[in-house]
């Protein structure tokens, strides 16, 4: 307990209120409020009871303020499971799509294609929903226009869309 009182007397001198108002991170200004209330003499059991948090939780917020100041209370990369694709990748994935797109000579990719792709240039397997999840981070739209036939003749289907109009506007 003592060891506690002492770390929370070295919080003197930080307006932990001020800076949690200037606070964007809903996360990082509940840490910065509830170390503010310590400061401010509240005790430990009723910040931990106010903010709805353990004990060690509290702790290892003053723990890392005091070591490593107001940066310490932010989120730590690497939460949460990492990308099946990397970042350095994706820049290559998306030529390769591209690629894919412009190697057609009708119609268009589907989300089958790229799952194929994946699996056979960078041996990972997505399933279906999460190919288009991938696609979106990298910014491929997947909405596109209908697709053309490669035979068709563009001349005789602009004069087949001048004459339907007359026909429907008489």
């Amino acid at each position: 307990m003592g060891r506690l009182t002492n770390e929370i007397s070295k919080l003197k001198g930080t307006n932990f209120f001020q800076l949690a108002k200037r606070e964007l991170d809903a996360r990082m200004r509940n840490r910065l409020l509830a170390l503010g209330h310590l400061e401010a003499g509240k005790t430990k059991t009723e910040v931990a009871e106010m903010f709805q948090i353990t004990f060690p939780t509290l702790r290892e917020w003053l723990v890392r303020f005091l070591s490593e100041g107001v940066e310490g209370l932010q989120d730590k990369e690497g939460k949460g499971r990492k990308r099946k694709l990397s970042s350095e990748h994706e820049e290559e994935f998306r030529k390769r799509v591209e690629e894919l797109q412009e190697g057609l000579t009708g119609g268009r990719v589907r989300g089958e294609d790229v799952q194929v792709l994946l699996k056979e240039k960078f041996c990972i397997d997505y399933a279906l929903p999460s190919v288009y999840h991938v696609l979106e981070r990298c910014g491929l739209s997947w909405i596109s226009a209908r697709s053309k036939h490669p035979k068709s003749d563009p001349a005789s289907r602009e004069e087949f869309k001048k004459n339907s109009k007359k026909k429907w506007l008489k």
